[in-house]
Order: structure tokens, then C-alpha cells, then sequence
């Protein structure tokens, strides 16, 4: 009888472990692995076991953690005492749209054991969301050109998330800073770029934007060093020739759609990111939109988020 007192209050309780089969996943892929139980000291009767993927984004100093998607793993089964163990696979597929994580972005799995009148026990694991293969490719051919990611890169706006990038060396052209948000349809990847120019006597700082179309046959294995080329000749050209810059409103591309071509969607189908940024709710767009006016829209279409009140001691102790 005092076990199972002490158990209610966590003391010889059940334990749970969740473990992934991989460290980090792309939108869409499904996420695989198995929650790890042992017994304590008494039987104990589970309602519920579920996974919650949790995302925290740190905002000009503050941090903001939202509950991405629950997922269920089993329910109503009974923890025999130890030295008993039992292993429940699972499989989540990635919420398609997320943000890429970044040092700014970060997410977990929060796993839940809701013991019947008991103290919960519970797990934090931290998994990566990794770029889709294409804008993968793009980020490897910049680094190349040895255009580097500022301390903030992987930023969200309301259109997006937003990478920044600046020269590593003298490029030889008048190029500060480079933006890039990447919007893709199958069979194609489009960057919405603004480029930070040093123009004139004066070398005043200009901002150009453009929209800038990846050929869909330099995003495949062996072809690096053309599509490093392909964005060194279009970034060299629109730097040193600013007025052949095509124009292109970021507002045609609102809530993922675009003007001229008609595509509309989320993650791999629109704005990669955009759907994160709908997830944190009106508050942190609020934040964001204050800092990024030129970037923002007076209705971004977002969609509240519920705050999360509990302690993440466990979150910060995995990343």
C-alpha cells in the first residue's frame, strides 16, 4: 500500500523513454522509433501515452514555446511492476510547412505517461527538422560562393522563413546582404531574394528585390558546381547591373500564392515556413512584423497557437 502511495507522488514509478531512429527529419518524412517504458515498484494503469512535438523560437531575447501537433502512441494498458520493460513502436509523420530548425528555431518531443491517478512521467528528446532536399542544395551552393549565414539567419516573417546572408570575402561586387525565402511547387523552387547593394559615388545602401527561378535539373545529385554557378552569374549580374533586376512584389505571394503563375499552398507546395509562423499565433507575428515592416503584411491569415504552460527544464537540458 505505501509503494503505491509513493508511486501516485512519482517515487519507484513507472519510466518512459522515447527514442528516434534518427536524430532529424524532412517535411513529410515519417518519424520512427520506439517509446521505452519500465516498471516501478507497483502495477500502474495507463490511459494515455502520447508524443507532443514542441517548438521554441527565441525573439529578440524572449523565448516562445507552442505545441506543434500531438500525437497519440497507445492507450488504456497496464505497466506491469519491474523488472518489467516494454518497447511501443511508433511512426509521426513531420507536420509539412514547419520552419528548418536553426540556433533561433528549435523543436522536441515531449513524451507523456498519463498514469491514472498518479503524477505523469514524462520525456524530452530533441529532433531536428531538416531542409527539403532542394533548398538543402541551394544553401550548400551559397556557402560555396562563400556567402555566409548571419547569426540570425532562419528568421520567420509572415511570409516565410527568412535566410540572411553576407559576403565571406570580397566577391568583387557591391553585394552587403543577401535575403533569401524560399517558396516551391513540384518541380519547382523559386527564391524570393532582396539584395543589399552599395550603389553610387556614395556607396549608399539600396535595396533590390527579385524572385529568382532554380532550373529544376541543377537540383540533382552532380550538378553542385553548375548551380553554384548558375547563382554566382544571376547574383553577379543583378549586383553589378541593378536596373536589370526583374521586379517582384513579396505581396503576390501572400498566404502562398503567386500572382503570376497561380500556384497556392503550404511547405514543399508554397512558402516553406509560412505555416510555423501561423502556429506561434498573432502575438509573435506581431514581434516579428514590428522589426520586418518591408517583409510583413497588414493580414498575414495566421492562426492562434495555444501557449504551453508547463516547465521545460527537460527541453533545455536536450538542446
Amino acid at each position: 500500500m505505501f509503494k503505491k502511495i509513493l508511486a501516485k507522488f512519482g517515487v519507484g514509478a513507472a519510466k518512459v523513454d522515447l527514442k528516434l531512429d534518427r536524430p532529424g527529419y524532412r517535411l513529410g518524412e515519417t518519424m520512427t522509433g520506439v517509446v521505452r517504458i519500465e516498471g516501478g515498484n507497483v502495477e500502474q494503469r495507463i490511459s494515455d501515452l502520447s508524443a507532443l512535438l514542441l517548438m521554441r523560437v527565441h525573439i529578440r531575447g524572449q523565448e516562445v514555446t507552442k505545441q506543434v501537433q500531438a500525437f497519440s502512441i497507445s492507450r488504456n494498458f497496464t505497466v506491469q511492476p519491474k523488472p518489467f520493460v516494454q518497447e511501443i513502436p511508433f511512426s509521426f509523420e513531420m507536420p509539412q510547412g514547419l520552419a528548418m530548425s536553426t540556433p533561433a528555431i528549435q523543436y522536441a518531443l515531449h513524451t507523456k505517461l498519463d498514469v491514472e491517478m498518479a503524477l505523469d512521467p514524462t520525456d524530452f528528446d530533441r529532433v531536428e527538422v531538416l531542409p527539403p532536399e532542394p533548398v538543402e542544395r541551394v544553401l550548400k551552393a551559397l556557402d560555396r560562393l562563400n556567402l555566409r549565414q548571419k547569426p540570425d539567419s532562419g528568421k520567420l516573417t509572415p511570409y516565410g522563413q527568412e535566410f540572411s546572408f553576407f559576403p565571406g570575402s570580397n566577391l568583387g561586387i557591391p553585394l552587403n546582404e543577401l535575403e533569401v525565402i524560399f517558396f516551391s511547387v513540384p518541380g519547382e523552387l523559386r527564391l524570393l531574394v532582396e539584395l543589399d547593394l552599395a550603389t553610387g559615388i556614395l556607396r549608399r545602401e539600396k535595396e533590390y528585390k527579385a524572385e529568382i527561378v532554380v532550373p529544376e535539373e541543377l537540383l540533382v545529385d552532380g550538378k553542385e558546381e553548375e548551380l553554384s554557378r548558375f547563382f554566382s552569374d544571376t547574383i553577379t549580374g543583378y549586383a553589378n547591373n541593378p536596373q536589370s533586376i526583374p521586379y517582384v512584389s513579396l505581396s503576390s505571394y501572400q498566404q502562398g500564392q503567386h500572382a503570376h503563375h497561380g500556384h497556392r499552398g503550404s511547405g514543399m507546395g508554397g512558402m516553406i515556413g509560412g505555416m510555423a509562423a501561423g502556429v506561434l499565433g498573432g502575438m509573435l507575428l506581431s514581434e516579428m512584423m514590428s522589426g520586418d515592416e518591408e517583409m510583413a503584411s497588414e493580414d498575414t491569415g495566421d492562426s492562434e497557437g495555444e501557449d504551453m504552460d508547463m516547465d521545460f527544464g527537460g527541453f533545455d537540458e536536450e538542446l
